[in-house]
């Protein structure tokens, strides 16, 4: 349990800091560095992480280590352009031109004034991506596609696959708590969201 917890931190993490910082230096800089920035996004999605993945693990074996750095570091895309709208909307806002004109650079206006603004897509975002990380890397860890010598939810629920009949509680038990676990996340989320952005609550 605590293995796959600690892998969606860290990968969720991961995407959340680069995703956030690209989308908001886009948005705000605008111009080329925005249209260089969104079409190496674009190329990154064409070509997905656990392609990428599946080939180191050919090469390489698999590992948590890799786990994190390929989805990390080639999964942040999404997170990218949500930020970025939601950076675009508060680029225009009142304060940010006066910090403008006060002669602020950029990377302090990014730093005090658009990514404090942004805070609340960038959370609900990653209580979001959390649960699915974790779910994704029970998957692989179920298919052997994991690091084997490190147990977690996967391994555990398909290790007991083939006792379902004497022994189904091996692969039960586990498998509920990582129903519970990807639920309790889901409903955290959802109360970021409507804690963040009240309009959500009026549009149901």
């Amino acid at each position: 349990m605590r293995v796959s917890i600690r892998i969606g931190l860290i990968t969720s993490f991961l995407i959340i800091s680069i995703g956030a910082t690209v989308g908001t230096v886009a948005a705000y800089v605008g111009g080329l560095v925005d249209e260089v920035l969104m079409r190496y996004v674009d190329i990154q999605q064409v070509f997905p992480s656990f392609l990428l993945y599946l080939l180191l693990i050919f090469l390489f074996g698999g590992s948590l280590l890799m786990f994190i750095l390929v989805f990390g570091l080639f999964s942040w895309g999404g997170t990218a352009r949500l930020v970025r709208s939601a950076a675009l909307q508060r680029s225009e806002d009142e304060y940010v031109a006066v910090a403008r004109a006060a002669g602020a650079d950029t990377s302090h206006v990014i730093r005090r004034h658009i990514l404090p603004n942004v805070s609340g897509t960038v959370i609900t975002n990653l209580t979001l991506l959390i649960p699915g990380l974790i779910l994704f890397e029970a998957g692989l860890a179920f298919l052997s596609l994991g690091d084997p010598t490190i147990p977690s939810w996967g391994q555990t629920i398909a290790a007991g696959r083939s006792d379902l009949r004497t022994a189904w509680w091996v692969s039960t038990v586990p498998g509920v708590f990582l129903f519970l676990t990807i639920l309790a996340f889901n409903f955290v989320g959802d109360a970021f969201r409507d804690a963040l952005d009240p309009r959500s609550e009026g549009d149901r």
